[in-house]
């Protein structure tokens, strides 16, 4: 589980002229808080795909439940600032085929969570749907 000292870290690396050391995978999304319209930013780990930005998150993290309602957020990646549209995909049958979807097009990261990919690169449909229990995908958008 990440920590606030280690968020805070990562964050300030991200956003500094050493981010290209983490690649560019890493990113920091800045959400402004529903009820509370503060901001919040956090470190999160993010591929492209078809132009947008995608980051699986676990479902107990608080930062994505910001983005319901298409709300929009400030993402820093690759040493650049955009204004992103987050679709946050909740329903579980659609977690499943979004990251069935996710895992074929980003193989290496099968196994963090332990998901098994067959010779033609399919995912464990039945791996898949307990995973789809704890993690959710979200779908960035630029604006």
């Amino acid at each position: 589980m990440p920590t606030s000292i280690g968020n805070f870290f990562m964050r300030a690396i991200i956003c500094s002229p050493l981010h290209a050391l983490l690649g560019d995978n890493l990113a920091v999304i800045t959400v402004r808080g529903h009820k509370s319209g503060k901001q919040y930013s956090t470190p999160i780990n993010v591929t492209q795909q078809n132009g947008d930005w995608v980051v699986v998150s676990l479902r107990s993290r608080q930062w994505w439940r910001n983005l319901r309602r298409g709300q929009t957020a400030r993402l820093h990646v690759a040493g650049k600032d955009q204004v992103v549209q987050g679709k946050v995909i909740e329903e579980h049958a659609a977690v499943v085929t979004g990251l069935a979807d996710y895992f074929r097009r980003n193989p290496s990261y099968a196994k963090y969570y332990n998901i098994h990919l067959a010779a033609e690169g399919q995912p464990d449909m039945t791996e898949l749907t307990r995973v789809a229990d704890e993690w959710i995908p979200i779908r960035l958008t630029p604006t």
